[in-house]
């Protein structure tokens, strides 16, 4: 199958994409900066450069994609609106897409508890309503919400899994999440989808 995956060049992103290759898919590595592109070159990898704030790029590069991961987020200082216009513009521009989330906000608000997630809300208030309406965007034209919690670089275990979100006990302390097992995750669901339209948690170990 082909994949698209949008973020290709944040930690997260650049995981999903090693990992779909890894599977052995046709991918298409979406990046407003193509040469920050860190896995090795492939005859099934197609770089392509696209902004989620040009609308015309996006729907040009995931043209004939049956499915995009997207690992796009936003650091400190940028405009949460490119969240916003991310989901947009995949939501119109193809059939399927997976979408990371942050535990505890948009579908998940609730899942860290009340101090949890009020701590959570002040600390990443300059995205939270940017988070919401995102997820809300995919999950209305059928699409997948990943939520996980803090990232980590440690491996993974082969030991996550998908849950719906109002499966998903509430807790205090986040469940740490590994970066490569999320991006795992999230390829499985390309592959083999069990929750379209639906928000997610990524769950690890006994979690």
């Amino acid at each position: 199958m082909q994949i698209a995956v949008l973020g290709s060049t944040g930690q997260t992103g650049r995981l999903v994409l090693a990992r779909a290759l890894e599977r052995g898919h046709d991918v298409v590595a979406l990046a407003r900066r193509p040469e920050l592109i860190q896995v090795p070159a492939s005859g099934k990898l197609r770089v392509v450069r696209a902004d989620v704030h040009d609308p015309g790029s996006v729907a040009a590069a995931v043209r004939g994609a049956d499915v995009v991961v997207s690992g796009l987020g936003i650091s400190k200082g940028q405009d949460p609106a490119t969240l916003v216009e991310g989901a947009r513009r995949l939501a119109s521009a193809t059939p399927r897409v997976i979408w990371l989330a942050s535990l505890g906000m948009g579908a998940t608000e609730g899942a860290l508890g009340a101090f949890g997630g009020a701590l959570l809300k002040r600390v990443l208030r300059h995205e939270w309503d940017a988070k919401k309406v995102s997820g809300d965007i995919v999950r209305a034209a059928g699409g997948t919400t990943v939520h996980a919690g803090p990232l980590t670089g440690k491996p993974y275990r082969g030991n996550g899994r998908l849950v719906r979100a109002g499966e998903f006990q509430a807790r205090l302390v986040p469940p740490m999440a590994p970066r490569a097992g999320v991006a795992a995750l999230m390829v499985a669901e390309a592959e083999t989808p069990h929750f379209a339209d639906a928000d997610t948690v990524a769950v690890f170990g006994s979690g």
